[in-house]
């Protein structure tokens, strides 16, 4: 019990204990299958667990997981589930490239870190003063499919001097008679205040004063520099 678990026991682990709840047992071929290798391989890593005292292997039987064994395969299990959650809900990942993430991941971060990626993502997805967040994460992931998507960010993200055209609102974007911008025009940042609650802009020539709230939900696509 003393030796540490490599990634690839931890995978039988968690194949047995998910083979065991969904099937009802979980034979030697069938975590073969599940994980994709031959015979001679599964054989040799049950008996390690067997060592290890993590399950019950007899070659003619289902293999079991002992007492130990089950509450580190269920362990491996919830990580695994957290960081697919969060790669698809908070991160708009596909499902299949989620699973892939969470299997590489799941080996290498402990309870600790897990716990935080439950109360982060039960945050961004259950708290209804999150919305607005979800709205620019979404809006924001919809930016990756772009190939210029680097140039692409809200106002309040430009750099000193940096110029830029005003591409579309946020739906998070709240109209102002204050504030007089529209798709296409050109927008250059050319300062924000003390307490960083306004942005100094020139818009299509103009000086204007914009909340950095407001700016938050512009997106804009930023211009190469000239020279």
């Amino acid at each position: 019990m003393a030796r540490k678990l490599s990634a690839s026991l931890e995978d039988y682990l968690e194949a047995i204990a998910e083979l065991s709840h969904h099937e009802g047992h979980a034979h030697s071929k069938e975590i073969a299958e599940r994980l994709g290798v031959k015979m001679p391989s599964v054989t040799e890593a049950l008996r390690q667990l067997v060592d290890m005292g993590y399950i019950i292997y007899n070659v003619h039987y289902p293999v079991e997981l002992t007492p130990a064994g089950e509450e580190v395969a269920w362990e491996i299990v919830t990580r695994h589930r957290v960081l697919k959650r969060f790669f698809t809900e908070i991160l708009g990942l596909s499902p299949e490239k989620a699973a892939d993430t969470a299997c590489h991941l799941e080996h290498v971060v402990d309870s600790d870190t897990i716990e935080r990626f439950v109360i982060f993502s039960d945050a961004i997805t259950k708290r209804s003063d999150a919305r607005s967040l979800q709205v620019y994460l979404t809006e924001a992931m919809g930016n990756l499919k772009r190939e210029d998507f680097r140039e692409c960010c809200v106002l309040s993200d430009l750099a000193p001097d940096e110029s830029a055209v005003i591409e579309r609102f946020s739906r998070n974007f709240t109209p102002s008679g204050e504030i007089s911008l529209k798709e296409g025009d050109s927008v250059v940042l050319t300062g924000i205040s003390l307490d960083r609650s306004t942005l100094k802009i020139t818009a299509e020539g103009k000086a204007q004063e914009l909340p950095v709230s407001a700016a938050e939900n512009i997106w804009v696509k930023r211009l190469e520099k000239e020279g």
